[in-house]
């Protein structure tokens, strides 16, 4: 189980970073509104999309971890899940400097 845990830990980063730079929200919430929606909805005011990344992220990363065959799941090396999402960390934060540096 641990290599499935591991592609889950490596996926999850690297999925969450391509569903918050491309928008892959899987939904929104609309918090003035208390309302969650599939589709984009402008007039509901202000919209929370980390929670529809968050779910993007934590089923599209299972459906990986449990596609992925276990000998081949179980010959990964565990350092990967803390390798890979720190080199997402650092991304993001690169992607992010715009909102720290003028």
């Amino acid at each position: 189980m641990t290599g499935r845990l591991t592609i889950f830990s490596i996926m999850f980063g690297v999925i969450y970073l391509a569903a918050f730079y491309y928008d892959l929200a899987l939904f929104r919430y609309y918090p003035e509104v208390g309302q969650f929606h599939f589709l984009r909805n402008d007039n509901l005011g202000v919209v929370i999309l980390w929670y529809g990344w968050i779910a993007t992220s934590a089923l599209a990363s299972a459906a990986i971890a449990f596609a992925v065959p276990k000998q081949m799941a179980e010959r990964l090396w565990p350092g990967w899940a803390w390798i890979i999402p720190a080199a997402v960390v650092v991304g993001m934060l690169i992607y992010e400097r715009r909102w720290f540096v003028s």
